[in-house]
Formats: C-alpha cells, sequence, structure tokens
C-alpha cells in the first residue's frame, strides 16, 4: 500500500465496530439488517474503512458504494460511538455525511465521484477495489424496464391473439386484439414514466431518512437512499 498517513490507518484498522462483550454487537446487527452472511458484512466493514480512509486523505474527499454506503448509515446511528469516539480519537476531525441534491447534474458530478474514489482506491491500496462491495448499481434503462413490465401482459396477449384467430370472427377479432394491447401499451408507458419520477424526485418525503443526532445527521439534511456514485459521499474530512 502507498499509505499517505499510516498512523492514521493504523488507528481505522485498530478500531472495532463491535462493543467488547456486545451480545448482539455491530456487525451482526448490519447482517441481520441488510440480510448479509456475518462473513459478508464483517468485509463491507473492512471496505468501509478504506473509504474512511480515503475520504480523509483524498483532496476531494470519497464516495461510497451503495454498500459501503449501508455501513455508514448504521455506524451514525451510533451516535455516541461514532461523534464521541471514532471522529474525534481515531479521525482526529469531524466526518460529514453530504447527500446529494438530486438532478441530472448532480448525478453526472457524483459518479465522475465515485469513478475518482475507486481510482484512489486503486492507487493507494495497490489493487482494484473488490466488485461485490464496490460494483456501482447500474440503473435499468427505460427501454428494458417497459420490455419488462410488457412481459408481464405477453401471456395476456398471446390468449387475446388466440381468441381472435379462433372465436374472434377474423377481423374483429384481430381488431379486438389491437385495442386491448393498446390499452396495455399505454398503461405500461403511464406507469414507466410514473416510476421515473418516484426514482428522480429528490423531495420525496417516502424516501428521506435521518441519520443519527449529536449534530451528525447528514450535515443537517435528509439522506437519499442508494448510492454507488448517485449519492453524496464525505467531501473530505473537516478540521
Amino acid at each position: 500500500m502507498l499509505l499517505k498517513d499510516e498512523s492514521l490507518w493504523n488507528r481505522i484498522q485498530g478500531f472495532s465496530l463491535d462493543a467488547p462483550g456486545a451480545a448482539f454487537p455491530f456487525s451482526k446487527k448490519l447482517a441481520k439488517e441488510e440480510n448479509w452472511s456475518l462473513d459478508f458484512a464483517k468485509k463491507a466493514i473492512e471496505e468501509y474503512k478504506k473509504f474512511v480512509y480515503l475520504c480523509c486523505i483524498l483532496p476531494h474527499g470519497a464516495s461510497p458504494s451503495e454498500i459501503v454506503d449501508k455501513v455508514w448509515h448504521m455506524h451514525l446511528i451510533y451516535t455516541q460511538n461514532y461523534w464521541e469516539e471514532f471522529c474525534p480519537n481515531i479521525l482526529k476531525r469531524a466526518l460529514h455525511h453530504y447527500p446529494s441534491q438530486g438532478g441530472n447534474t448532480e448525478r453526472v458530478k457524483h459518479e465522475n465521484w465515485f469513478e475518482d474514489t475507486l481510482s484512489g482506491y486503486r492507487n493507494i491500496f495497490q489493487q482494484e477495489a473488490p466488485e461485490e462491495i464496490w460494483k456501482g448499481k447500474k440503473k435499468e434503462s427505460k427501454v428494458k424496464r417497459w420490455m419488462r413490465k410488457m412481459a408481464f401482459f405477453a401471456p395476456i396477449f398471446i390468449l387475446l391473439l388466440l381468441f381472435s384467430c379462433t372465436e374472434g370472427g377474423g377481423f374483429t377479432g384481430l381488431l379486438v386484439t389491437a385495442v386491448v394491447f393498446a390499452i396495455i401499451f399505454i398503461l405500461g408507458t403511464i406507469t414507466s414514466i410514473i416510476g421515473d419520477r418516484e426514482i428522480s424526485d429528490p423531495n420525496r418525503k417516502d424516501k428521506q431518512s435521518s441519520d443519527g443526532g449529536g449534530g451528525g445527521s447528514c450535515g443537517g439534511s435528509s439522506c437519499g437512499g442508494g448510492c454507488g456514485g448517485g449519492c453524496g459521499g464525505c467531501g473530505g474530512c473537516g478540521g
């Protein structure tokens, strides 16, 4: 590894998120909440520690993957551990979570930021970030999403087509089939548009959630959902 601050890295590595003697420690709670195996949760925690280190040494901070962000969100809930132990004693500085402001410009900016984070990971740790933890979540294209929804109605369409050939009386049956298919097409398109609006609207109340307390709730704002380059990051460590 090409460590820029070996002392900081050693402190982060030596810090355990699991409280000594706890019957239900952080790692087990994380595994249960996210439906992960305990081994995967522990690996995600180790990658979270690397992310935190990158936040502190990269010039513009770092952006987490979706999985790393889930670990970070869980850690923020442990307010005393995070704000009274981890930040002042281990990092020796504040580390805030900055959510994306939403919109296409922000999306592109954070995708680039995420790529810069992966580049920094590669340069510092001299290896590729493990895909199972850091692979960005690719959004399904509108065409694929529409085709997937239309596939749901395919059996109905086939039955109508068979009906038109046997019971529908030639042209009349085909016309009925065409009208029904058009209705299905319109409904599928409307559903797709509504889905896109729900995904892209950063102000939807049902998508907002607070992270932690004690002055550490995402810089005083609400946090959106998954990351992987699509949401905010640490923005670097404060003084």
